[in-house]
């Protein structure tokens, strides 16, 4: 059978529980929370990973404009030489 001392035990040990559970939730709760923040900064859906496509994105538009401004003046000089006006 348990003896009397593994009761007490047992009793001290659910009383300092009972005791301290706004705290441990609280901590709980942090730690989640901790967990959940650490995933949106470093995770694969990660601010980082966001400014990287941002960048990406940007640089592209930048390659689009450029392109389209060169494809323009192609387009100038292939009707300059066929004789029709732009």
């Amino acid at each position: 059978m348990i003896d009397s001392n593994d009761k007490n035990a047992y009793a001290k040990f659910a009383r300092l529980v009972y005791v301290n559970r706004a705290i441990i939730i609280s901590f709980l709760v942090l730690m989640g929370f901790g967990a959940y923040m650490a995933y949106l900064l470093f995770g694969t859906n990660s601010l980082e990973v966001l400014l990287q496509v941002r960048n990406k994105r940007d640089s592209l538009e930048d390659v689009v404009h450029t392109l389209q401004y060169k494809n323009s003046k192609l387009q100038k000089q292939l009707f300059e030489l066929k004789g029709l006006e732009p």
